[in-house]
């Protein structure tokens, strides 16, 4: 179950279920992270939990248009974390999101995010990210910033 911060940590006020709405933020087997901006903003997204939660929490931020946090969801601690349907029923009222599930051991856990512009990402992680961010580990190739993405690190 998510909490908007919004509500100092009380639960009530939940949307709709989507029709259709399926998915799930379990972790697969191996590690799908490889570039250095995927392990960067996934320790960002464990310091702000455990920041705002005293422990590891799964959260749901909804981004506005310009970039500032519209809304923060946090999973309970002692309670269930984030999965697929709630983040599937979040992301049908926000355009704009960035997911973070920790996994059962600390630096294990999933990354999703949809329509974030680097700019954001770069604001919340204090620094530029520099080309040297963008290389494959497994190759020599490099991308671009990813505005839709999912990871899994292990």
């Amino acid at each position: 179950m998510l909490y908007p911060l919004s509500y100092g940590g009380a639960g009530g006020n939940y949307p709709p279920t989507p029709e259709g709405a399926t998915g799930a933020c379990t972790l697969p087997a191996m590690s799908t992270a490889r570039h250095r901006f995927e392990y960067l903003l996934f320790d960002w997204a464990e310091n702000f939990s455990r920041g705002m939660c005293g422990v590891r929490c799964g959260f749901f931020l909804a981004v506005r248009d310009e970039g500032t946090p519209r809304r923060i969801y946090f999973a309970a601690p002692s309670g269930p974390e984030v999965d697929g349907e709630q983040k599937n029923k979040l992301a049908s009222l926000y355009p704009r999101w960035f997911v973070y599930a920790p996994g059962d051991e600390a630096g294990a856990g999933y990354l999703e995010w949809f329509d974030l512009e680097r700019r954001v990402v770069e604001r919340w992680l204090g620094r530029a990210l520099e080309a040297t961010d963008f290389f494959d580990v497994r190759t020599t190739a490099s991308r671009d910033w990813p505005s839709r993405w999912r990871i899994s690190v292990r």
